[in-house]
């Protein structure tokens, strides 16, 4: 059994309305990055920022107003999507798969910071809770009135496949009438700095010098409702992961895989990130037209991967036959799913 795609919600520094953000993102927008400092060295870093008031009407809900950013991105692209898709979870068996690459960061730096200096009596029991990778589902399935199955799944960026393939297994099972896969990050210097530490990063550009080559982290979320039937973009071809040592052999890999999808393909939503990493799509579909979202939404992990998606499902909504999402994953995965109209 194939799912097709029946809704989606995308919160991004570009805003929340995922058919103006699609349209900028084809027209090059490259929104100037804001800073991050790390406070014990001065070193800043690029980032691409969500404006909080695009999810003010999230953030205000009493239950959300003591969690981090991750849940009101997750929450607000949830939410978008049920309503895009028309879909009222009281009346319907909807799962929720949650997917995540770093998680609760910010809330989890503070926790710890707060046990090192002070010790184990300091940790906040406000805290503590945010720090787990499950907190952001937990919050989507009590916000939206969602009582059946809740999962999250943790890895690179491949996750986002990984999360869909659960949600057509739960669908193929009849354990639901509908998925929501949902993917969210958000932005803390510690997470740019260490990923500056693997030479993964840009500097912050100026008026007189462009950024050097490295990927620009960003923030937000995605979501996707799957149903079986119906109308809407169909997941035709998915491999949710393998994994590769070299880049070399990361882009063989990826070419055997997009190798084994019928079918041509007139777009590939690209996972490119301005990285050494992107070498390995080289090869992937050489002759159709390539969109790169993190140009503009910046390095977002799992949530990127679901912006692939999303970006895919739009452009099928607007006349294209169908789409190929290749990921490549910084710690060391592959994975390609194939929409069609």
């Amino acid at each position: 059994m194939k799912a097709r795609i029946h809704g989606v919600g995308w919160v991004t520094p570009l805003g929340r309305d995922p058919a103006a953000v699609w349209q900028a993102i084809q027209a090059g927008a490259t929104p100037r990055p804001g800073e991050l400092t790390n406070p014990f060295t001065g070193r800043t870093h690029p980032i691409r920022r969500v404006d909080p008031a695009s999810v003010a009407d999230v953030a205000g809900r009493p239950r959300l107003r003591r969690s981090s950013v991750i849940s009101h991105f997750a929450v607000a692209a949830a939410l978008d999507a049920l309503r895009d898709a028309g879909c009222d979870p009281a009346n319907e068996r909807v799962a929720l798969v949650f997917a995540a690459t770093n998680g609760g960061v910010i809330y989890t730096r503070r926790f710890f910071e707060d046990v090192s200096k002070t010790g184990a009596h300091a940790g906040s029991p406000l805290l503590f809770p945010e720090t787990v990778y499950n907190a952001p589902a937990s919050h989507v399935a009590a916000a939206l009135g969602m009582p059946g199955i809740s999962t999250t799944l943790v890895n690179d960026a491949t996750v986002g496949v990984e999360a869909i393939a659960a949600a057509v297994e739960l669908l193929e099972s009849d354990a639901c009438d509908h998925c929501l896969v949902v993917a969210a990050e958000e932005a803390d210097w510690v997470i740019c700095e260490a990923y500056a530490t693997w030479r993964l990063t840009g500097e912050a550009p100026t008026i007189e010098t462009k950024r050097e080559s490295g990927a620009i982290f960003g923030e937000g979320s995605a979501a996707v409702l799957l149903g079986a039937d119906g109308n809407g973009p169909e997941i035709a071809e998915l491999h949710s992961g393998t994994l590769f040592r070299s880049i070399a052999q990361a882009r063989t890999k990826l070419v055997r895989i997009v190798g084994n999808f019928a079918g041509d393909v007139p777009l590939v939503i690209s996972s490119a990130s301005e990285t050494r990493f992107d070498e390995a799509e080289r090869d992937v579909a050489p002759a159709a037209r390539r969109i790169a979202p993190k140009a503009a939404l910046g390095e977002c992990f799992a949530a990127s991967t679901l912006a692939q998606i999303v970006c895919a499902t739009l452009a099928i909504r607007d006349g294209t036959s169908n789409a190929l999402i290749p990921v490549v994953g910084f710690h060391g995965q592959v994975a390609a799913l194939a929409l069609r109209g």
